[in-house]
């Protein structure tokens, strides 16, 4: 037996060499490892995720924000009552602004859960329903946080919020809440009373062409408009206001009839001051208010927001 131990006929497969580029890789991966070693970075610690980009807030997002919470809260404590009928319309007028107002904030990329999340500091308390009266009496009072804030928003969201605050107002009055300006007179008032009167005297003659129910009608709405008259004062006229046609019959008087309710209902962005106060602001969103309750007794469905455009 030879003194070679190997076993007969085995082979031994001898390792093959790493290519040079292959060694050049892994050597410089190395290199590299222990620069960043060398520079604190610690390979048995989990890394810290990246930092998530901060959202940039939409325009006026904190004013809009918080006149959706606003009314959720109502729409939440709605009354179980089915009377009066107006609380149908009510909620309808609501509801609308509502899904304008939050489609409006989602279109800037304003988060649902940071719309209609609940507000800070509150609490998870069983929702207290209100009667048809108190309902009333909340929508009959505007916030005043919401007023000042509405001064300092943008053009649109100025003119879109005041119509919403016209809106709010119509649907108190149609619960039986009084909704007019205020007696003190602000800003504004010259220019509301200037809308109004050309509005009483335009009325004045449909109800002279018109006869039947059409004239009840008229007469109703004429009843409003000079009520409203009364509180912002009447505006001075040598001899009356043209008419935008001639007017001598039943059917040019009713014709009439909806164009002064439509001149004057899209006038929000017109009376509204540049530079509102708060007071100029409710000033003007009672003024639109009275308007649409006095176009409700001509027939007109309210809306809510008069005076604008809404999808």
């Amino acid at each position: 037996m030879s003194g070679d131990t190997r076993r007969r006929g085995s082979r031994v497969t001898p390792q093959r060499a790493l290519p040079p580029r292959r060694l050049f890789v892994i050597g410089g991966a190395a290199a590299a490892l222990a620069i960043l070693v060398d520079r604190g970075l610690r390979l048995d610690l989990p890394q810290p995720t990246p930092p998530v980009p901060t959202r940039r807030a939409a325009a006026d997002e904190a004013l809009l924000v918080a006149v959706v919470r606003d009314l959720d809260e109502l729409l939440r404590a709605w009354p179980r009552a089915t009377q009066p009928r107006a609380l149908k319309d009510v909620r309808s007028l609501l509801s609308e602004q509502r899904r304008v107002l939050v489609g409006r904030l989602t279109n800037e990329g304003v988060p649902t859960e940071e719309i209609t999340g609940p507000a800070p500091g509150s609490t998870s308390a069983p929702v207290k329903r209100l009667s048809p009266a108190r309902l009333a009496k909340r929508l009959q009072t505007l916030p005043r946080a919401h007023l000042e804030a509405t001064t300092s928003a943008t053009e649109g969201a100025r003119e879109l919020l005041t119509a919403a605050y016209g809106g709010i107002l119509t649907a108190a009055g149609l619960l039986g809440e009084d909704v007019g300006p205020a007696a003190e007179a602000t800003g504004s008032r010259t220019e509301l009373a200037e809308r109004t009167s050309p509005m009483v005297y335009a009325f004045e003659v449909v109800a002279a062409q018109s006869s039947g129910a059409q004239r009840e009608r008229a007469l109703a709405t004429l009843d409003r408009l000079r009520t409203l008259e009364r509180v912002v004062g009447r505006a001075e006229a040598s001899s009356g206001w043209a008419l935008p046609f001639k007017v001598d019959d039943q059917k040019s008087a009713g014709r009439l009839a909806d164009v002064v309710l439509d001149r004057a209902l899209a006038a929000v962005a017109d009376v509204l001051p540049a530079a509102p106060t708060s007071q100029s602001v409710d000033d003007v969103a009672r003024w639109v208010a009275a308007v649409q309750l006095a176009a409700g007794q001509w027939g007109r469905e309210p809306v809510a927001f008069p005076g604008t455009k809404q999808p």
